[in-house]
Formats: C-alpha cells, sequence, structure tokens
C-alpha cells in the first residue's frame, strides 16, 4: 500500500502533522509513506524511519498557478497512491489531489471544494492541531488512534558537534514570520542576561529572517551571548536545539522542533491563545500570555501590526512572568479525558 501524507503548510504545521504519520505506519506497517511539505522543510523529515520519501511541493515557484497544478497532480498520479490524507485546506490542495486521481481521498469538510474528497470530517477548534490531524486518520479507518509524539530528523554528529558550544545551553528564538507574534528583543535580552547571571549558556536561534531581532536583543543585551541565528540550516537546527536544557520562544516553528526534540518550552504567546490548539505538544512546557484581554485572539497566525495599536498582549509579559514558568511544578494532564472527546463525523 502506498500513503500520502499531504502538507505542504507552515514550519509548525508540518512538524505537527507527523503524529498523524507514525499513526498511520502504526496501523500499516509494510505501507510506503511519502510525507508532501514545501521545499524548505524536506530536511527536517528526511531519514524518519516512517517516510518512505518526502516530496517538496513548490507551490509558489515550480508549481504556480492552474498549469503548475495539473504538472504536480501528474507527478503524484505516477506514484500510484492508494490513499491521501491532507491536513491542508485549500482549493489548490483538493483539486491537486483530485487530478492526481487518488482512489481515497480524506480532508476536512470546511476546506475549499471538499466535495472532490472522497472522506471528509469536521476539524474541531476546540482541540490541539495534532488530535485534529488525528480525526483524518478515524475518519479513514474507524477507530482513533494511540497518542504518538512529534518527530523530526536530528543529526546525530551535528548535536555532538553544537554540544561544544557550552554547558547548560538554554536556547533563545525571538524571531516569528509574523510581527505581532514577536516578544520585544529588549525582554528576550533581559531573560538571557538573567539566565547567564545564574549559570546557563544562552543560544540565541532563528533564521535569516530572524536575524534582525537577534542582532536588536544582542544590542540590548548586558552580557555577551552566543549568536547562532541564521548561522545554521534547517537540517542542523534541530541537532542544535537538542543540545538545549530548554527553549525561550516566541509561538513559531523552534518552538515545535523543541518538542519533537524532547526540549521543555517556556512559549509567549501573544495575539494567538492556546485554546487555537498550536501549543507545545507535550506536557512539560509551559506557555506565558495576559489572560483575559478581549481581543485576543486577534487572528489564528497574528498580523503585520497590532490592531488595536497597543500591543498589551505583549507588552504586558515581563521576564519576570517568563522566567516564573521556569519554576512552575510540572504537572501532566489527563491525556485519556482529551482524546475521548473527539469525535468525527
Amino acid at each position: 500500500m502506498k500513503i500520502l501524507i499531504f502538507n505542504p503548510s507552515f514550519l509548525g504545521d508540518s512538524v505537527l502533522t507527523t503524529p498523524l504519520i507514525q499513526a498511520v505506519k502504526n496501523k500499516y506497517p509494510e505501507a510506503e509513506i511519502s510525507f508532501c511539505v514545501r521545499p524548505e522543510y524536506v530536511p527536517l523529515f528526511e531519514g524518519l524511519a516512517e517516510i518512505s520519501e518526502v516530496i517538496p511541493f513548490d507551490k509558489r515557484r515550480n508549481y504556480s498557478g492552474l498549469s503548475g497544478i495539473f504538472r504536480f497532480a501528474k507527478e503524484l498520479e505516477q506514484h500510484g497512491f492508494d490513499m491521501v490524507l491532507s491536513p491542508h485546506k485549500s482549493f489548490r490542495t483538493n483539486l491537486t489531489l483530485f487530478l492526481a486521481k487518488i482512489p481515497v481521498r480524506v480532508g476536512f469538510v470546511e476546506g475549499a471544494f471538499s466535495a472532490l474528497l472522497t472522506k471528509s470530517c469536521a476539524r474541531y477548534m476546540d482541540i490541539h492541531e495534532v488530535q485534529r490531524n488525528l480525526t483524518l486518520y478515524e475518519t479513514a479507518f474507524g477507530e482513533y488512534p494511540a497518542k504518538y509524539p512529534l518527530k523530526v530528523a536530528i543529526d546525530a554528529t551535528a548535536k555532538a558537534e553544537f554540544a561544544k558550544l557550552g554547558e547548560n545551553l538554554i536556547g533563545i528564538a525571538p524571531g516569528s514570520v509574523w510581527a505581532t507574534k514577536m516578544w520585544p528583543a529588549e525582554r528576550f535580552a533581559e531573560v538571557a542576561d538573567r539566565l547567564k547571571d545564574e549559570g546557563y549558556t544562552p543560544v540565541i536561534i532563528g533564521a535569516p529572517d530572524d536575524v534582525p531581532a537577534a542582532e536588536k536583543l544582542m544590542q540590548a543585551a548586558k552580557h555577551k551571548h552566543i549568536n547562532m541565528c541564521g548561522k545554521t540550516s534547517l537540517k542542523e537546527l534541530p541537532a542544535l536545539i537538542a543540545n538545549f536544557e530548554f527553549l525561550v520562544t516566541n509561538d513559531s516553528g523552534p518552538m515545535h522542533i523543541a518538542v519533537a526534540a524532547g526540549v521543555q518550552c517556556i512559549a509567549i504567546f501573544g495575539p494567538t491563545v492556546k485554546e487555537l490548539g498550536f501549543t507545545p505538544y507535550d506536557e512539560v512546557s509551559r506557555v506565558a500570555e495576559v489572560e483575559g484581554l478581549s481581543c485576543r485572539p486577534c487572528g489564528l497566525h497574528g498580523s503585520r501590526k497590532c490592531p488595536k495599536k497597543h500591543f498589551r498582549c505583549m507588552l504586558e509579559i515581563s521576564a519576570d512572568d517568563v522566567l516564573a514558568l521556569l519554576e512552575k511544578e510540572v504537572v501532566p494532564e489527563p491525556v485519556k479525558a482529551k482524546y475521548e472527546t473527539v469525535k468525527a463525523d
């Protein structure tokens, strides 16, 4: 059997799809499972035992426009997939999978042109994104799977090299694709400085686009910290993060990579809220947020500017608030109760 998991979305969304992949592989151990993601994210998943092939879908360049849809669909058709499970909800996706002539196409009913699917289910918004994805499994196979962790590929050699950066390494990730998801760099600097005073070795991380935020942090800091922002490839990033004792981060892709690497996160949520279902998918990470603010959430992903022009959701979170979460006692949430509430249509 050949099964395709299709989610060429944001970095975090792709990482949050890996429990679904593991569940399918456990159901059909002999199946060939392919995972379709954006081309820049391919290195995160190459080498994972559950995935036979990672397929890049460059929907903005090589396969842009209507002609690109037809060309990519033809390529998928040549793979001979028996089934596809698609957390991605766009019109382009559903049309592509239909044109690829995959016999069983499972997706969310809220997706554009979901009539092109052969099976669909509701995308429940009151549960975690991982659990939402797993309702596709339930729709396809008639049962809800066990819990699986997030996974990304971690290069052991690179991990050993990054371990040489120092002792008591902690990560600081000040960037985000969305401006309103970024806690002020000066506050990240304060957190890094205070952790340095306590004997930790802060390491600033991020993508090339995050370099301005990292430089602003470095300029505001009283100590000199290790700045690895923009200096690692995406393939190397999980290996670097895997060395951290914990990661202080915005609501961003590195947060989910850290969880996949088994690293505790202190995640700062401003325009987004926990109830949207994108919190760290583990039992030890913590979220810093301003509770009771009526304008939260102002969107699913954040925005370029605060719609209310006050940015209270971030400015009212202090370094003390973030550091206090490191001292908070870990009380695991009851997993069974979460899963009992999930029912596919």
